[in-house]
């Protein structure tokens, strides 16, 4: 800090530098015609040399001007391009979500979220991994799927105790009571997926029906795919409700039997320690529980 030179002089010198004329830099910077020519001549003074060769007619830059003119805009520059990733970094959120209820969930949602807080520049990104440390480190917040102990280092809050229902075409008719022969002759969607592998199996026991054969099943890479085959008649489908509560509001889909069960793990969000007394991070937090209850408030 020793060799810095008068810091209100440099906006003046690249100003006169732009227009080689004091008076185009006085209006530009808004002062007098003696305050520009004062900051030049305390500049050159610190620096021991001159900067601008003038004559009555015109000003031109002497070489250690147009040395010390890109040195320091290139400084303005950085310092510049600096101050507006802090500025975008203090809005901006970075969220992380799985796939399928990003897509089914979240997205249909983002409106509503950037409606109350248009200043949040929000980022979205989708994984299929516990595992936070392989997320970006620029991460904020990621609503992942587990038992909630899964994430030691991070702040954890619980947010939605899914359930598993059985789906299909509303033109599907309604469910016999002997489940194992319904299931013996009707296409079943699965997800060919290990997280989703347990499904079909869990919703079953609960009701103590036999799993469907392979037989009849039809696999599909992900929830989201499975969800339109359903919706095309392909078969019935055990997912979870929270990924078609809007398309059975629609009429697209049906609940086939109002019999369901909560899923054997819970959604959380997640955040890490050190971000999350950021106002934005908690605002972004408070929306996700507010409207999932206001959604369950409706629907109960």
């Amino acid at each position: 800090m020793k060799h810095l030179p008068p810091l209100k002089s440099l906006p003046v010198f690249l100003s006169v530098c732009k227009h080689l004329n004091f008076s185009k830099a006085a209006n530009e910077l808004c002062v007098t015609h003696s305050a520009v020519s004062q900051s030049i001549q305390s500049l050159e003074s610190y620096l021991g040399k001159r900067l601008f060769h003038r004559t009555t007619r015109q000003m031109t830059l002497t070489e250690d001007g147009k040395r010390y003119q890109r040195a320091i805009q290139e400084g303005i520059n950085i310092i510049e391009q600096a101050t507006l990733r802090e500025l975008t970094s203090q809005q901006q959120i970075s969220i992380s979500i799985i796939p399928s209820l990003g897509l089914k969930w979240l997205i249909p949602r983002m409106p509503a979220l950037q409606e109350k807080y248009p200043d949040i520049d929000l980022r979205f990104s989708t994984h299929s991994t516990l595992a936070l440390e392989l997320l970006p480190h620029s991460l904020d917040i990621a609503i992942c799927y587990g038992e909630g102990n899964e994430w030691p280092e991070y702040n954890v809050v619980p947010w939605n105790e899914d359930r598993l229902v059985l789906v299909g075409s509303p033109s599907k008719k309604p469910l016999p009571d002997d489940l194992n022969n319904y299931f013996a002759e009707q296409p079943t969607i699965w997800v060919d997926r290990s997280l989703r592998d347990s499904d079909w199996t869990h919703w079953c026991q609960s009701l103590g029906v036999d799993v469907p054969n392979n037989t009849k099943r039809r696999y599909f890479q992900s929830s989201v795919q499975a969800i339109e085959a359903a919706i095309a008649g392909l078969g019935v489908f055990v997912t979870h409700r929270m990924f078609v509560n809007d398309e059975i509001k629609a009429g697209l889909l049906a609940e086939l039997t109002p019999h369901s069960v909560l899923s054997r793990c819970s959604y959380f969000i997640v955040s890490k320690k050190e971000k999350q007394n950021r106002p934005e991070v908690q605002n972004v937090i408070a929306w996700l529980q507010d409207t999932l209850k206001q959604e369950k408030s409706v629907t109960s």
